[in-house]
C-alpha cells in the first residue's frame, strides 16, 4: 500500500488505521527512510495511540527502549530498536537483537532495518517513509 500525507499526524493516524487491529498480538515492524523522514516520530504518534503517556526517543546510542503497555488486559511491550550506528556489528550484537527480535510480547519498531537486512526476515510489516517536501510524506507499507 502506498500513500501521501501531509504532516506526522496524518503519519500516525494512517499506520494506526493498518495495524491496530494486529494487536494485542505481537507485531514487529520494520522503518526504512532518511534522516528526518519521521520514523521516530511515527513510533511516537503510535505510542501515543497504544495509550503511551511517556516521551518516546530515539534509542540510537543503547540501540534499545522498552516501555510497558496493558492492551486489552494484557501486558506488553513498546520495543523501539534503532540501528543507525550499527555498522560492523559483533555477533554478540546481533545475537542479542534477533533475541529482541524473538520476544513474543512485544510490539517492536525497528529503525534503520536496512543496516541489518537478515533482519528483515523477523518482519511481519515494513514501511519506507520518503520526504516528498517539509512535510509531506510518500509512505509505502508492505505487509511480509
Amino acid at each position: 500500500m502506498i500513500f501521501v500525507v501531509e504532516n506526522e499526524k496524518e503519519l500516525g493516524d494512517r499506520v494506526w488505521q493498518e495495524i491496530k487491529d494486529k494487536l494485542p498480538n505481537p507485531l514487529r515492524v520494520g522503518l526504512k527512510g532518511d534522516l528526518g523522514a519521521g520514523k521516530t516520530t511515527l513510533v511516537c504518534r503510535i505510542a501515543s495511540h497504544l495509550g503511551l503517556k511517556k516521551i518516546i526517543t530515539s534509542p540510537t546510542f543503547n540501540l534499545r527502549k522498552l516501555y510497558e503497555l496493558s492492551i486489552q488486559g494484557r501486558t506488553l511491550f513498546l520495543q523501539h530498536i534503532d540501528l543507525y550506528r550499527i555498522e560492523n556489528a559483533s555477533k554478540v550484537d546481533l545475537f542479542e537483537i534477533k533475541e529482541w527480535l524473538d520476544a513474543d510480547n512485544c510490539i517492536t519498531f525497528v529503525e534503520w532495518i536496512n543496516n541489518v537486512p537478515q533482519f528483515k526476515d523477523y518482519l511481519d510489516l515494513l514501511i519506507n517513509i520518503e520526504v516528498q517536501g517539509e512535510a509531506k510524506r510518500k509512505v509505502e507499507m508492505t505487509w511480509l
